[in-house]
């Protein structure tokens, strides 16, 4: 395959771009068949415009694609319905991205509490909120405010146990380096010392 350089495909696209105006600009014609209910609006049709200079990238242009109707459709797309009290469409930020993985991982946090699986994809339509306290509950369940975190991953980190994993992955590493050269060099070692 032969490389092409960045001036020989400017060049490509100058020539395109101009043998496309060209064509729209001679080929906009009416059909004259017969159809029934179709309208032809000349206002839509591309009209050529005469320039000075043809090289020049003033005459390149991006074609924007059509914007979305914003009517009744769009707006009850917006919401998920009167019957689900009009949640709103999920802002997918990169705080509810993170809280949503960890919320799909709580299986791996709290291995002796078996939760059902959450989807991999956030939900289309919800809302995150935050949980106040009623004023019954002020000595017995409400938390200070230096104890309340402002995400749930800074909550989750405040009781993580970093030890009990640690200790597990150390087991775990240790089991599978059993029988192998490193395992059997730090045997060795520890006979040596004993002697």
């Amino acid at each position: 395959m032969t490389d092409i350089s960045d001036d020989q495909v400017d060049e490509l696209l100058r020539q395109a771009e101009q043998r496309l105006k060209n064509d729209a600009a001679s080929a906009v014609t009416v059909p004259t068949t017969a159809v029934v209910g179709v309208k032809f609006d000349a206002s839509k049709t591309v009209q050529s415009q005469p320039s000075s200079n043809s090289d020049s990238s003033e005459d390149l242009s991006v074609r924007a694609p059509p914007q979305p109707r914003t009517g009744q459709k769009a707006q009850a797309k917006a919401t998920a319905g009167s019957q689900w009290f009009d949640l709103p469409k999920t802002e997918l930020t990169p705080e509810f991205k993170r809280d949503w993985q960890l919320l799909r991982m709580r299986g791996v946090l709290d291995p002796k509490h078996q939760k059902k699986a959450l989807r991999a994809s956030a939900p289309e339509y919800s809302h995150v909120g935050e949980i106040v306290a009623g004023p019954t509950e002020f000595y017995s369940a409400r938390l200070t405010r230096k104890e309340r975190k402002g995400t749930i991953l800074e909550e989750v980190m405040s009781s993580y146990d970093g030890d009990k994993f640690a200790a597990k992955y150390a087991g775990i590493q240790k089991q599978k380096a059993s029988g192998k050269k490193a395992f059997y060099k730090k045997l060795v070692a520890q006979r040596r010392k004993r002697n």
